[in-house]
């Protein structure tokens, strides 16, 4: 049985054609379509059936690489009708031509078999068929009929393709011919032809998938089934769809099949849109393939009509690789230059000419260069690092000016550093001699010399900026900016580093006004360096902190500007005690560099927010935090990023009592450009914290004094960086230094500066310590309230810890109760399982009261149930912000309700609530 999917109109053709054979008559039956459809398998399907009914059946095939070989389809019918056939393509002495002696030949033959009964010749893809074959095979088919030949001749051909053939035209449109067309199948009879396969029922949906793929092309479906049921792991699924189709070997073959069916122009057109994608059109393939425009089009409908190509371009990426597989190695390069020629003669996007660049190899033409740069740039900043990073390497390649070149290189330096963290130190340190040696422009010689620093290559660095110096034209605009970023840089981010080249005959750098005539990516370099250095002398503001928050409000890492200010920003808003808003912005950049696979940025963007979770208290987070940057950066030597991190975790660990971690922080010997640093303040505190804590008040003395010298040698001597003078004075306190600790603490708080809070709030809970207890009272009262301000909770604990101690020393059990409670609740949010109980042991848990005092039983009544709610959260020591999220109400409708609280209870403040409130509340 002949099956015929979606082809109920061919089947009463085919009926009439087998009666017709049967009974002797003869036929011409040509089934037309498409490559792909099904013409083979319907001829091999009509001649069984005659081979069944006791009919003669020859079949041949005709092959596009045998057009040019005379009788070449005629030969291969005659051989199986009788081997020993003579046939060389010249007739006997006498004979008219060499054609008409075949043609007699062969109906001869013919005749000789039909007289056993009918005789089917069957011919397929005859649009390939020589011409000579074609003459010989009309001279037969104008025999059939009643009164001739028993004989019929059953032909597949693409009407897709123009036939250059005036005599195969002629044969085609008799009209006693029996047409059988062959369409590709709709959605419906796809999902039939997969039912036929498949016992599970058939999502509607998973057909239209395979429609779309294959253009209900049945051999590109039949592939795609075979590959579904074996669903190897490498092969492609369709999107779409979560159970198929695969694209797999099978539909590789088979879309090879049809090209090699469609003949050598065909191919080669598929091969040109393949190459030339989206620009493609049949102007620029009729110059690609150097074919006339007609031959063009006729082959786009055929790669149209087969299924392969919708609108001009492939159907998925997947036939589209399938495709450029087939381009012959020894030839692909060629072709791949000479469509990036093309496309660039054209005005075609670079990243659709970089594609064949970046196949073809190096570039010689003039514009493949500017090519590869735009390309390069286009992909950055679209996030695409490998296709911007392969157009780099090839642009410095193909490079032969060695200016360009080293900009090129520089270039590649930086993007690299983004993606492989292990190659930033040896591309850099490449980079020198060429600067040193002045092939390298000094504009772009500055910017590797500030990513030197921030990889620690402090002494190639100031080699660098020193040649730039000593050898360039520092008035010429362009190298002036960018020598006062560098300059602001190395203030802001390497102080001791500017010192060494003041002492080595560079003045030290001086602020720079915005300069007008600098780029705007230029100028907000400037303006973040320039803020960062602001707030770090004691010069910031509220109007610095927002301006470096708006500074990063839009942009990303993939834009060069952007990310050359992402680092001074958040430090301006962590510096800015804009805490918030520091973490809001880090973590939007982390998001990006995570989603990017940006390894380098994702370790200093969880370095910065590990040291702003430490700022509030935030000890596990910043632990979480700080190890994950370290770890990002375990295979290689730290660098100023990682010099912070571990800084943060080191003190993040000491204040949650894991002495034995902090300890590992510092078992390295730290490398001596740390501490040319500001990160080596960092580093000096947190040691510090460490030798306290473990019982060292001298060696923490030494340390924290050591950082203060520092900060005042580079003018950084601000509340808001490292709050050396309190760790000095708490180790003074430790020795029962109280005037000693007295002294700084009280400097300390005469340093007023913008973001102090903080730092204002530590050092009044340590001045407490060397007052009498009431006077102890007031002062940690006041820290509390700053604290609470600053929004750090690891300081707040201890300084409740202290006004429990203190209450509990003046006989005020209940009021050593409340902070003890506030203490041991906040404590747990730090991080509750390891906060050290050393904090703790002046707030013993508290046993609830049997009693509660009539008068304050009488004033709780009378809250309204919105107060007491509120009343019992501040209770237990939650604040403002806390209870309207715990709640969902605004921040100001608990103000507003603890304010009405106060009132009816008769307290001044939450400190003031009754403690059963407080035991009954937890």
């Amino acid at each position: 049985m002949i099956t015929l999917l979606g082809r109920g109109n061919a089947r009463t053709e085919i009926d009439l054609l087998l009666e017709r054979v049967g009974t002797g008559v003869g036929a011409l039956a040509v089934v037309n379509g498409p490559t792909g459809v099904g013409k083979s398998t319907l001829l091999r399907a009509l001649a069984g059936r005659c081979r069944t009914a006791g009919a003669t059946v020859y079949s041949t095939c005709a092959l596009p690489e045998e057009r040019d070989e005379p009788f070449s389809v005629i030969q291969q019918l005659l051989v199986q009708t009788n081997p020993e056939t003579p046939l060389n393509g010249h007739g006997p002495q006498g004979h008219p031509s060499p054609w008409s002696y075949v043609a007699q030949l062969a109906q001869s033959a013919v005749a000789a078999l039909t007289k056993r009964g009918p005789v089917i010749l069957v011919v397929d893809d005859i649009h390939h068929a020589d011409p000579l074959s074609i003459r010989c095979l009309r001279h037969l088919t104008a025999r059939i009929g009643p009164l001739a030949l028993p004989l019929s001749v059953f032909v597949s051909w693409d009407p897709t393709v123009e036939a250059t053939s005036p005599i195969l035209q002629e044969m085609l449109y008799e009209p006693h011919v029996s047409c059988i067309s062959l369409a590709p199948l709709n959605s419906d009879a796809v999902a039939q032809m997969i039912a036929e396969t498949n016992p599970d029922p058939i999502d509607t949906e998973l057909a239209t998938h395979y429609h779309e793929l294959t253009g209900g092309n049945p051999l590109l479906i039949s592939a795609l089934m075979e590959d579904s049921q074996a669903k190897p792991a490498a092969t492609s699924e369709i999107p779409g769809s979560d159970c198929g189709p695969f694209a797999g070997d099978a539909f590789q073959r088979a879309v090879q099949i049809c090209l090699h069916r469609m003949g050598t122009l065909a191919r080669l057109v598929a091969q040109g849109v393949a190459l030339l994608g989206e620009n493609s059109d049949e102007y620029q393939l009729s110059e690609l393939c150097e074919a006339p425009l007609g031959l063009i089009r006729t082959a786009l409908r055929r790669l149209q009509a087969s299924g392969l190509l919708l609108g001009g371009a492939f159907r998925h990426q997947r036939v589209r690789e399938i495709v450029l597989g087939t381009i012959p190695s020894a030839t692909v390069i060629e072709m791949h230059h000479r469509a990036a020629r093309l496309l660039h003669a054209h005005g075609a996007p670079p990243e659709a000419i970089a594609f064949h660049l970046l196949a073809a190899g190096p570039v010689k033409d003039d514009w493949g260069l500017p090519v590869l740069r735009d390309a390069a740039r286009h992909a950055l900043a679209a996030g695409q690092m490998d296709l911007g990073i392969r157009c780099l390497k090839l642009a410095d390649a193909s490079c032969t000016e060695d200016t360009t070149r080293y900009e090129i290189k520089a270039q590649l330096a930086e993007i690299c550093a983004m993606v492989e963290l292990g190659g930033a130190v040896a591309r850099y340190q490449s980079l020198k001699t060429s600067i040193l040696t002045g092939l390298m422009a000094p504009d772009t010689a500055l910017p590797v010399a500030q990513a030197m620093l921030w990889n620690a290559q402090v002494h190639d660095a100031v080699e660098v900026i020193d040649s730039v110096a000593r050898h360039a034209d520092i008035a010429r605009p362009d190298i002036a900016v960018e020598m006062q970023v560098t300059e602001l840089q190395i203030a802001s981010s390497f102080p001791g580093v500017q010192r060494t080249a003041a002492a080595a005959g560079r003045p030290a750098p001086v602020a720079p006004a915005l300069t007008g005539s600098a780029s705007p990516a230029v100028r907000a370099r400037l303006q973040a360096y320039q803020s960062l250095l602001s707030v770090l002398t004691g010069n910031g503001d509220a109007y610095i902190a927002a301006q470096a928050e708006q500074s990063l409000q839009t942009g990303s890492l993939f834009d060069a500007s952007v990310r050359a200010c992402v680092v001074p920003a958040v430090l301006t808003l962590v510096y800015s005690s804009s805490l918030d808003s520091a973490q809001r912005t880090a973590n939007r950049f982390l998001m990006g560099a995570t989603d990017s696979e940006l390894p380098g940025w994702t370790a200093v963007l969880r370095g910065l927010l590990g040291l702003v979770a430490l700022r509030r208290g935030e000890l596990d987070v910043a632990v979480e935090h700080s190890s994950a940057a370290l770890a990002q950066t375990s295979n290689r030597s730290p660098d100023t990023h990682g010099w912070l991190a571990l800084a943060t975790l080191a003190e993040a660990h000491t204040s949650i009592g894991n002495h034995e971690k902090a300890a590992q922080c510092f078992a390295t010997a730290a490398a001596p450009a740390l501490f040319q640093t500001r990160s080596g303040l960092h580093y000096l505190y947190a040691r510090g914290r460490h030798h306290l804590a473990g019982g060292r008040p001298y060696a923490a003395l030494a340390d924290f004094l050591t950082c203060g010298e520092q900060a005042q040698q580079w003018n950084m001597d601000t509340p808001v960086l490292v709050p050396w003078r309190v760790g000095a004075a708490e180790a003074w306190l430790s020795l029962d230094q109280k005037e000693k600790a007295a002294g700084l603490l009280e400097a300390q708080l005469a340093m007023r500066g913008y973001g102090s809070t903080r730092t204002r709030g530590m050092a009044l809970r340590a001045l407490a310590a060397t007052r009498d207890f009431k006077e102890r009272l007031t002062i940690l009262n006041k820290s509390m309230q700053l604290l609470q301000a600053s929004g750090d909770r690891y300081e707040l604990v201890r300084c409740l810890a202290d006004l429990s101690s203190a209450h509990r020393a003046i006989g005020d059990k209940d009021k050593a109760r409340t902070a003890g409670l506030r203490a041991r609740r906040m404590a747990k949010v730090c991080n509750a399982d390891t906060v050290p109980e050393a904090l703790m042991v002046a707030a013993p848990p508290l046993e609830p009261s049997t009693e509660w005092p009539a008068k304050n039983e009488h004033d709780f009544d009378k809250l309204s149930k919105s107060e007491q709610r509120v009343a019992t959260l501040a209770a237990r020591g939650l604040t403002n912000r806390e209870i309207a999220q715990e709640l969902f109400v605004t921040v100001s409708t608990v103000e507003q309700h603890l304010t009405r609280v106060y009132k009816k209870m008769k307290v001044r403040s939450r400190e003031d609530l009754p403690v059963k409130l407080r035991v009954t509340a937890a």
